[in-house]
């Protein structure tokens, strides 16, 4: 039986509006009520068409309209749908073979939900039997087999006497056919996509990506299908973990790893017919970038310097947080530099990074390195201090539950942290699991908290452009490697982490060179920011914060009033209740 274009009988479906209840006028049970049509209209029903069954509201119904009477157009023959597991399915399906009559079915949600009930019941040989025929011309039916169908054994079984040209001919973007048909019938499926154009398969891709496996992908990538990694979409982050898991195992014992993501077995099927071994697949071209940072790190691990140039040779890593903290930073304490020095150095070179715009300090990639605990919010990252009188963690002065900066050498290093790291190179804690805010590792966190919170005011209140620190107030001396001589040597550098003064350096600024003093208040759990633009200076010459805090003589007045205050609130709240 083939789809018509228009209606083969008078055959409609509705949803039962009301029956029965009793009458008014009469004080008996009714026996008639309202079905409403598919196509909004109120049809009469009465119970001698029902089969002896009464419905209830809501209850599905196939009926056949008699229009006879033109003022009480009528449902006869009616089938109430109260049990899909046993409903009589003949006559829904003579209506489905109305084309018309398919499409509005699939166009309200109430009535999808029934046929998606109706073919995935146990007895499904109706919906296979309709849906085998008539697959082959309708789109209905294959959106029917895509998105209500449940069993994948069945989807693929009704999909797979269809060619991929007859599928596409159905649906060029193939969006309903299901991910489960395209790693069934993988092999089909690569032989179709190379006899296709790569103009042809960009297509395909973008239509179909997010909607397809992972394995899938992963398998055209290995077949040289997908050689752009920006087609790859929203299996982005999962491939990411694909290559951390490819290079821990590649590191590792496998018994060591974590296997995150499972492939289905004709992945490695197709990595081995596509590769001789590993060294090919990392120049594969949709891989490439994924395998930067991974390959970094393990240079980094094995303290090879040659990843301070591939930084800087690759415009991405060159750009990505954890990436230039890394280069920056661990050559500067490989070449025995103290603390301080390191400071100095690493703290000058992330400046001028922020200010030629290669870095931004908002960069979600910087909470990689230095992860929040989110005692100062989910953006700050935590700089716990142990507080050995309580024996409990502090993030400046707030109790911090979950602290993010003891170091964890038994992980995987594609999983190191910067308190990892450090630890790894010999830079932890003066006192092991006590971390205080002399130790290194907490300075470096707090630095670039103190960054995140200043860069709000940082750009001039005239121009718009970000102000540059004075850096002229601290030099310091700096030993690194020369890879010219092969030795370490000694320099010159300016001190940008003390500066706490900043000028606009636009010569068409009318504000240019004018200083504005930014830092963050000292006061007692303050940690406001002090922008020498709003705030007045008292008679010591220090600028005065609003929690009254400016110098040591008015930061115990401001306490002082602070206590009087509360002290005034408490006895109020005294005389108010009658104590």
């Amino acid at each position: 039986m083939l789809l018509q274009s228009g209606p083969r009988t008078r055959t409609s479906v509705g949803f039962v509006k009301w029956f029965g209840g009793i009458n008014k006028k009469t004080g008996k049970e009714n026996e008639f009520g309202f079905i409403e049509s598919i196509d909004g209209d109120d049809l009469f029903v009465h119970a001698s068409q029902l089969g002896g069954v009464v419905p209830e509201e809501g209850n599905f119904a196939i009926f056949t309209v008699d229009a006879k009477d033109a003022d009480k157009i009528r449902a006869v023959e009616v089938a109430i749908c109260d049990d899909t597991e046993t409903f009589i399915t003949e006559p829904l399906i003579e209506y489905l073979y109305d084309i018309e009559g398919f499409q509005k079915v699939l166009v309200t949600a109430k009535y999808r939900d029934v046929l998606r009930s109706l073919v995935n019941r146990k007895d499904n040989e109706w919906a296979t039997g309709f849906l085998e025929e008539v697959l082959p011309r309708s789109k209905a039916a294959l959106y029917v087999v895509g998105e209500l169908l449940a069993d994948s054994a069945t989807q693929t079984r009704l999909l797979k006497p269809l060619s991929f040209d007859e599928l596409e001919s159905i649906d060029h973007t193939f969006k309903y056919v299901p991910k489960c048909h395209f790693d069934n019938e993988h092999a089909r499926s690569f032989q179709w996509l190379r006899g296709k154009s790569s103009a042809e398969r960009d297509s395909f891709f973008q239509h179909k990506i997010n909607d397809l496996s992972l394995s899938f992908v992963l398998a055209c990538v290995f077949e040289g299908l997908i050689n752009d990694p920006n087609m790859l979409d929203r299996h982005t982050d999962d491939i990411k973990l694909f290559v951390e898991q490819a290079l821990q195992k590649r590191f590792t014992s496998s018994k060591e790893v974590n296997n995150r993501i499972v492939l289905l077995d004709y992945v490695r099927e197709t990595f081995h017919r596509s590769f001789t071994g590993f060294d090919e697949l990392l120049s594969c071209p949709a891989l490439v970038p994924f395998f930067e940072l991974p390959l970094i790190k393990q240079k980094v691990f094995s303290k090879d310097r040659s990843f301070v140039d591939d930084v800087e040779r690759s415009g991405r890593m060159s750009r990505d947080p954890e990436t230039f903290v890394l280069s920056r930073l661990f050559p500067l304490i490989w070449d025995g530099n103290d603390d301080l020095t390191v400071e100095a150095a690493f703290f000058h070179e992330l400046w001028e990074a922020l200010l030629s715009g290669q870095l931004d300090v908002d960069h979600p990639g910087f909470l990689k390195l230095f992860p929040s605990c989110r005692t100062l919010g989910p953006h700050l990252s935590c700089e716990a201090t142990f507080w050995q009188k309580e024996e409990r963690f502090l993030c400046r002065g707030r109790r911090c539950d979950d602290p993010q900066i003891m170091p964890d050498l038994d992980k995987h290093f594609l999983d190191f942290n910067i308190y990892d790291w450090l630890s790894y190179f010999g830079r932890s804690y003066e006192k092991a699991d006590q971390p205080s805010r002399r130790d290194f590792p907490i300075k470096l966190a707090g630095y670039f908290n103190r960054l995140k919170d200043l860069r709000a005011v940082l750009n001039c209140r005239s121009c718009g452009d970000l102000m540059k620190p004075d850096f002229k107030y601290s030099r310091v001396e700096v030993r690194v490697f020369d890879p010219a001589t092969q030795s370490t040597i000694t320099k010159q550098l300016i001190a940008a982490y003390r500066a706490t003064v900043f000028h606009c350096d636009n010569p068409k600024c009318a504000d240019r060179d004018a200083k504005h003093y930014l830092n963050h208040c000292l006061g007692h759990k303050c940690n406001k920011i002090i922008d020498s633009r709003d705030l007045g200076k008292c008679e010591n010459g220090f600028y005065r914060c609003s929690c009254g805090s400016c110098c040591k003589e008015h930061q115990v007045e401001a306490e002082q009033r602070k206590r009087q205050l509360e002290q005034m609130v408490q006895d109020r709240g005294s005389r108010r209740f009658g104590r």
